[in-house]
């Protein structure tokens, strides 16, 4: 018993160091061949069948065990090296630094020999090599890598990341020979390529190449994508801090040229507030050269049509005759301040220089700040000019006035004030009457117009076969189906009647007499003798008729209930409603052309029934319907041009 006892605490020793001798391997990470030394010294001792297996299956853990400690210290080991290089693309403050980082973290992370960092251009195909490292000098920075084959192509299309193990030799892709040259020229073999993406999008491509065969390990390849997250997180936030900067030097920009600009114009508020009232005090013309000279700190002066000197105020440099006269042709061409000399302009008080110009000395030294103002100083001239000639009224009477009023352009103030004179005042708004009978105008008509005009305080004239009155109020609608069954009933015939309003100032008038008169012609036209209508009434007939076109006042008119729903709301009724009217009015296909299901497609036409009115589809009203939607869709796609390319566009629309 006493041996066969010896005997198992011999065997329980042994295990004990054979555990130990393998522990110890891991600790200190042996290599494989101590792994194999201590199994043939085992066998050569003569150890057992059990001890043997014993053994093998120590071997086995022990090798385990350490290759998975290696593999988790070579992942940290990973981490730490992306770690490090978010650490120090987010360090580089300029673009080509930051470009330059990637490629050679790139290169370092994989050991490999080649990196380059190429860049897609937005207007242009291809990508661009904007950064490379490691001896790379066939490859020159902003060479333009083709679009259509090599790794890169790939690439781009699947937005995955592709390799090969000797490029050359591998048909597996679409071969590109200037690509080839290139890689044939830098003896490369193995290639890896993997995209550069931010928020989804693709914004270039990360290459690593080596010169010899190589197969990459998948692990290798996730660690570069991830290494080229990193990088297009870092392009990108590069990219916007850039812009940034660019935004904030242009916003001071603006913002002083905004100031000199604010400077400038209350400047000018404040001395022609100045000249405007010493016009109404009925001051001279010295006096306004006075002030003006004071403001532009210089002198100031009149010139004849023919640019006769007239009147001066302060010094005023001589000037040769021949330069004078000159300078005022050309003032009176153009319309603007024209230079005589080195600090002195001329301008004309109105266009063409009938009136005379405004002659200024401003100093040779002096800059162009107060040459913008000096317009304002003429017109103020040429309106004490007018003043003083239209002192001494004439009077007319009420007729002649409205034809002004109505006919050919004249001056606004003098029409204002000649209003006055007839107790005509435009605080309040005014809508214009175009009317006639069914042979055109009767003498019955036209008196009748001319006492209901003077009824209500308003004017009455007969123009172009037509009685037109101008009369108080905001709604024409209404003042027309007020006045049309009166004019109706004094005349003893049915009066047909166009109205365009409200005008609240004079050259208002002309306008909404010029569209009255539209809507009376096309009421007419359209068979509609004895009723009254407005541009608004005509439907997109008179968004044409009327004089300014008014686009957004016709799109709120028809469709505006829908548009307000989805802005309040944040639905698609807008693009449901079209889609189903281009779909032939068929639920169906406009579910399939919006791809959503058809009961979605009939709930939102029910809704759009409720806010346009159970009528929404009769013929009359579709095709307003239609012209809504489509310039609501023009003037949505024109609010994100520039506005210079928006008036260019409304004004052929206009047309």
């Amino acid at each position: 018993m006493s041996d066969l006892g010896s005997g198992e605490e011999g065997s329980e020793e042994d295990e004990s160091d054979d555990a130990l001798a393998f522990l110890e391997f891991i600790a200190r990470s042996a290599p494989r061949s101590e792994y194999d030394r201590l199994m043939a010294r085992a066998e050569r001792s003569g150890a057992d069948e059990d001890r043997m297996r014993r053994l093998e299956r120590f071997n086995r853990l022990a090798l385990t065990a350490q290759s998975m400690i290696e593999y988790r210290r070579d992942r940290e080991a990973e981490l730490a090296a992306l770690v490090d290089a978010a650490h120090e693309f987010v360090a580089a403050r300029r673009g080509k630094d930051l470009l330059e980082s990637i490629a050679r973290r790139a290169r370092l992370l994989l050991k490999l020999d080649v990196s380059y960092v190429g860049l897609h251009e937005e207007d242009r195909p291809g990508t661009v090599v904007l950064s490379a490292d490691g001896n790379a000098v066939k490859v020159a920075e902003s060479y333009r890598l083709p679009a259509d084959g090599g790794l890169g192509a790939m690439v781009r299309t699947c937005r995955a990341p592709f390799w090969t193990p000797d490029y050359l030799g591998d048909n597996s892709f679409t071969h590109v020979e200037a690509v080839d040259d290139i890689v044939r020229a830098e003896g490369l073999r193995a290639v890896l390529a993997v995209p550069l993406c931010a928020g989804g999008e693709p914004m270039g491509v990360l290459y690593v190449a080596d010169r010899q065969v190589r197969h990459l390990t998948p692990n290798e390849v996730t660690l570069l994508c991830s290494l080229a997250d990193l990088a297009a997180v870092a392009i990108e936030r590069n990219r916007l801090v850039e812009e940034l900067h660019d935004t904030i030097g242009q916003l001071r920009q603006d913002i002083g040229e905004a100031r000199t600009a604010l400077a400038r114009t209350r400047r000018s508020a404040d001395l022609q507030s100045h000249l405007v009232t010493q016009v109404m005090d009925r001051r001279g013309a010295d006096s306004l050269l006075a002030t003006a000279a004071e403001a532009l700190g210089g002198g100031a002066g009149l010139c004849s049509p023919l640019g006769r000197p007239l009147a001066e105020y302060g010094t005023l440099r001589p000037v040769a005759p021949t330069e004078l006269r000159a300078a005022c042709r050309r003032a009176a061409e153009t319309g603007r301040p024209t230079s005589v000399a080195p600090g002195v302009w001329t301008v004309p008080l109105l266009p063409g220089g009938n009136a005379g110009f405004l002659l200024t000395d401003l100093g040779p030294d002096a800059d162009h700040t107060a040459v913008p103002l000096l317009p304002m100083v003429a017109r103020t001239l040429a309106l004490h000019l007018r003043v003083q000639h239209d002192d001494s009224p004439k009077a007319q009477s009420h007729q002649e006035f409205f034809d002004d009023l109505i006919g050919a352009p004249r001056s606004p103030t003098l029409l204002r004030e000649r209003a006055l004179m007839f107790s005509l005042s435009f605080r309040r708004p005014h809508v214009v009457l175009v009317a006639d009978g069914p042979r055109g105008t009767s003498p019955r008509l036209e008196a009748s117009g001319a006492d209901y005009a003077k009824e209500l305080g308003g004017l009455c004239s007969v123009r172009d076969g037509a009685v037109v009155l101008l009369l108080p109020g905001d709604d024409p609608v209404a003042v027309a189906q007020t006045a049309a069954p009166e004019l109706t009933d004094r005349a003893g015939h049915p009066v047909t009647v166009g109205v365009a309003g409200p005008a609240s100032t004079v050259d208002g008038i002309a306008d909404a007499h010029r569209e009255a008169a539209k809507c009376l012609e096309t009421l007419r036209a359209l068979g509609g003798d004895g009723g009254t209508a407005c541009a608004s009434d005509l439907g997109f007939l008179g968004m044409l008729l009327a004089e300014e076109n008014d686009v957004p006042g016709y799109i709120r008119t028809t469709i505006g209930p829908v548009v307000d729903y989805d802005t309040h709301r944040f639905t698609d009724l807008v693009p449901t409603l079209r889609v189903y009217l281009e779909s032939g009015r068929s639920p169906t296909r406009a579910a399939e052309t919006l791809r959503v299901h058809p009961n979605t497609v009939s709930r939102r036409l029910e809704r759009i029934g409720v806010l346009l009115g159970e009528d929404w589809q009769s013929p009359e009203r579709v095709l307003d319907i239609q012209l809504a939607l489509r310039l609501y869709q023009v003037r949505s796609a024109l609010s994100s041009q520039p506005a210079s390319e928006t008036r260019a566009v409304l004004g052929s629309l206009r047309e």
